[in-house]
């Protein structure tokens, strides 16, 4: 774990992000990794002085396996998580359309490919868990929790995706990534390959939303910061 930002901290591997938001003795977690990420949680809290108890909640992006894995043990150990309204179907497991990408959609004949899926194997994506329960929040909504995250309702990678606005630093979750899963490593923002969205169009709509977001750095659900504006990041992204 290292700090990306003033109280602002970066867990997860070399192709997948999650976020701890500190402040004044608790914290805010900002997606909840894969399924076998739980202790990565727990000895990053206590790199900074907190433990699980900590944690006012874990605010998830949207529900795919690299978002999502961990909420049942966080839920186990007494933890919140929250997702839009609009998610709480894949959060349960009741969401009947398309549920994420197939590793037989991805270009398998690509070595990035594979990087990115051993990558992440080895956290535990295979296991998509789903909730029994989940609470939920709505567009335009501030939080109640560490760092008054406010909710912008993204939605195309999937019908419920949410991008977090906290202070000057916007959390884009899969909208705009820093990463391409299937090549070269980015310097500049973009948007993930169509095959990963649930409805690219929409994806495109929701990064020109997020242009009129009030930041300067970008921490993305794949990648790098982007130190910049949000406008910056959609110029970028969208060509």
């Amino acid at each position: 774990m290292f700090e990306v930002a003033a109280g602002i901290h970066r867990l997860g591997s070399s192709h997948h992000n999650f976020y701890v938001l500190a402040e004044g003795g608790k914290a805010t977690v900002i997606d909840a990794g894969c399924s076998k990420e739980w202790p990565k949680l727990v000895s990053g809290l206590a790199e900074i002085g907190l433990m699980p108890t900590d944690v006012e909640a874990i605010i998830v992006t949207h529900a795919h396996a690299d978002h999502i894995g961990f909420a049942p043990d966080a839920q186990e150990n007494g933890l919140r998580v929250q997702v839009h309204e609009d998610e709480e179907t894949r959060a349960l497991g009741t969401y009947e359309g398309n549920p994420a990408i197939k590793p037989t959609q991805m270009p398998l004949w690509k070595p990035a490919t594979w990087s990115f899926l051993i990558a992440l194997l080895k956290e535990g994506i295979l296991k998509h868990p789903h909730l029994d329960s989940v609470e939920t929040f709505s567009d335009g909504e501030v939080l109640d929790l560490p760092g008054q995250p406010r909710v912008v309702h993204t939605p195309g990678h999937t019908e419920g995706h949410a991008s977090f606005v906290s202070g000057r630093t916007l959390f884009s979750g899969d909208a705009v990534v820093m990463q391409n899963l299937f090549g070269r490593d980015r310097t500049t923002p973009f948007v993930m390959q169509d095959a990963f969205h649930n409805d690219p169009a929409r994806v495109r709509e929701s990064v020109q939303l997020l242009a009129g977001v009030d930041a300067d750095l970008v921490l993305p659900g794949h990648g790098d910061p982007f130190v910049g504006s949000p406008r910056q990041m959609a110029e970028a992204a969208l060509g």
